[in-house]
């Protein structure tokens, strides 16, 4: 929702508070999930932010979503991840209408594939070696991006590594998806395969 850069002023239009991407733009490892969620959760947290109020605003958008997925990083890396460190985005960068995170406020295919454009110019900016995606949606992006087949069906592609050139990619499920943590760190533990913890700070 909002970003700032050390004690500069605030940047308005950042869509959410957990990716800072300022901070992160030199990471190897980038996590993209689906969609920002309604803009009437973003209206009322950037209406309540300022420099003064920042960490528990922070506190406050401290979802089960981000909470499990810290969980998993630090767990499946040994504790050694920093996770200040990881590049977090979404394959949508427009924001749902009303104010659930379900339902049909958004159509979750075209929306995909209208921004994957703006996807790829984001990873070209950080350069990543290792993308997780966090469930399918931001995989149909990828494999429209660059061309490359996927299943129909994000369970199918589970266990499956995509390299496209330099680039690792790793299909990953929702953090608070109905698996269990035993499943989920399958997944996460592959980050660790392609990527070691002294690449992570460049």
């Amino acid at each position: 929702l909002i970003n700032y850069y050390n004690d500069s002023k605030f940047a308005l239009s950042i869509p959410s508070i957990w990716t800072d991407w300022c901070n992160r733009i030199n990471s190897n490892l980038m996590i993209i999930g689906q969609d920002w969620g309604p803009f009437e959760d973003m209206k009322y947290l950037n209406s309540k932010l300022d420099k003064d109020n920042w960490n528990n605003i922070i506190e406050e958008e401290n979802s089960l979503t981000t909470k499990k997925l810290k969980q998993f990083l630090i767990t499946s890396s040994n504790g050694n991840i920093k996770q200040e460190r990881v590049y977090i985005t979404n394959a949508i960068k427009c924001a749902r209408t009303g104010s659930s995170y379900r339902g049909n406020n958004i159509s979750l295919r075209a929306s995909t594939v209208n921004c994957s454009e703006h996807l790829s110019d984001e990873i070209n900016i950080v350069k990543p070696k290792v993308i997780f995606t966090l469930g399918y949606y931001p995989l149909l992006s990828l494999s429209k991006i660059y061309n490359f087949p996927i299943k129909d069906t994000l369970k199918d592609n589970i266990g499956n590594v995509y390299k496209v050139d330099d680039l690792i990619i790793i299909p990953g499920f929702h953090p608070v998806a109905q698996i269990s943590n035993e499943e989920q760190l399958k997944q996460y533990k592959k980050i660790w395969e392609y990527l070691e913890y002294e690449d992570v700070e460049k």
